[in-house]
């Protein structure tokens, strides 16, 4: 009997390695089939920047051109050494971080759920979502580069690695600002002293190390410091840019000055509430605590801030699918979340708008940051099944 149980769970295993070898060959054709689309943003910017890098070669990076993270500009800059089509290798390299973004999905959903199953449907899933295959594949956008970063910090945190998990965060926050979203999540993990303050020390070291070649190069020092405040100020045209907030209601052409500035004072003021209310909760720092957190914050931050773009939930519906594995009653949020963002990526490349109005989807989005909020909620006042400590 054992011996056949063995057997039996062996042509499971093959199944299952089949599934993912045609869902990712799949994937692949999908990707294949869109990548000669030409974005505005890959016409006005992108191919702008390879051009002085392939002009200026290494020292163009001195110049002030770029106003991405310095990271994503080496990448460019690699790209400018290869003998073919620019923009083909770029997608083709955000592309494969695309697979391992699904394969690290997959880990951490296996690691809660102990689901096989789950964490293939949760591979495929993740790699034919829209968002997914419009963001790298059709636009030439690199979101999934930070994403995989904090997929793997989270896996890592999950797992009590700390200071691993905290350098791939650190990494994240040298690509990209939009990493703060989740940043109170860590916050709660050393008041529940899951962390140390000395992890903390890896954001500031990976961000200048990210910066490091950069500065060789001969860009000022400051300015590198600050550009991700630069990039804070260039989009003060509109409160929400495609993204259904808050402003989406409030009217996001109107009052963009006053708005800007109570926007920011009024998320801290929420962070800080929630923040210290959690910090006293004393409950188990589970696996599904820490997933609910980064999809908590990751929803409740970019709801208030101000100037989001409709990109801005990339990681958190990644961690929203997660979650939906986990909780599969909660799958419905997780294709919600997805329909709402692929509203923005549509208008965005299509240049047409929405047959839905913004002010209608932000109050989707606000449903689903009340449940969401209610789950955690719930789980704080002990409600939820015990589950497995870290």
């Amino acid at each position: 009997m054992d011996a056949y149980i063995r057997k039996w769970m062996k042509k499971e295993g093959r199944s299952e390695l089949l599934l993912v070898a045609v869902i990712t060959l799949l994937a692949v054709c999908v990707r294949i089939q869109v990548r000669s689309f030409v974005a505005e943003d890959w016409s006005v910017y992108w191919s702008d920047w390879l051009s002085r890098l392939e002009a200026g070669g290494f020292a163009a990076l001195a110049d002030d051109f770029y106003d991405y993270a310095p990271p994503v500009m080496y990448i460019l800059y690699l790209i400018t050494l290869l003998p073919v089509n620019a923009m083909t290798a770029f997608k083709g390299f955000c592309c494969l971080l695309e697979f391992a973004g699904a394969g690290m999905i997959a880990k951490i959903v296996l690691l809660c759920t102990k689901s096989r199953k789950k964490a293939c449907l949760s591979y495929g899933i993740f790699l034919f979502l829209p968002t997914v295959i419009l963001n790298a594949a059709v636009w030439s956008q690199c979101d999934i580069i930070y994403t995989l970063l904090i997929l793997s910090s989270v896996y890592f945190l999950l797992v009590n690695k700390k200071w691993t998990g905290m350098w791939f965060y650190g990494a994240a926050f040298a690509v990209k600002l939009q990493t703060l979203f989740i940043f109170p999540f860590l916050i709660i993990l050393w008041v529940k002293r899951k962390l140390d303050i000395k992890h903390f020390v890896t954001l500031p070291v990976m961000y200048f190390l990210g910066i490091l070649p950069a500065w060789l190069a001969g860009r000022p020092f400051r300015e590198l410091l600050g550009i991700y405040a630069f990039q804070g100020g260039k989009d003060r045209w509109s409160l929400s840019i495609k993204f259904p907030n808050i402003y989406q209601i409030l009217g996001n052409n109107y009052f963009l000055d006053e708005y800007v500035s109570a926007g920011m004072f009024l998320i801290l003021g929420i962070l800080m509430i929630v923040l210290f209310y959690m910090a006293y909760q004393e409950i188990p720092v589970t696996r599904e605590y820490v997933i609910l957190m980064v999809v908590f914050f990751g929803l409740l931050t970019t709801y208030f801030l101000p100037h989001m773009h409709e990109r801005y939930l990339y990681v958190t519906d990644a961690f929203l699918l997660i979650y939906g594995m986990i909780r599969v009653r909660r799958f419905l949020l997780f294709t919600a979340a997805s329909f709402l963002t692929v509203v923005g990526y549509a208008q965005y490349l299509t240049k047409n708008a929405p047959y839905v109005h913004y002010g209608v989807l932000a109050l989707i989005q606000l449903l689903i940051l009340v449940r969401i909020g209610l789950d955690l909620y719930g789980l704080l006042q002990g409600r939820k099944e015990e589950r497995r400590s870290l």
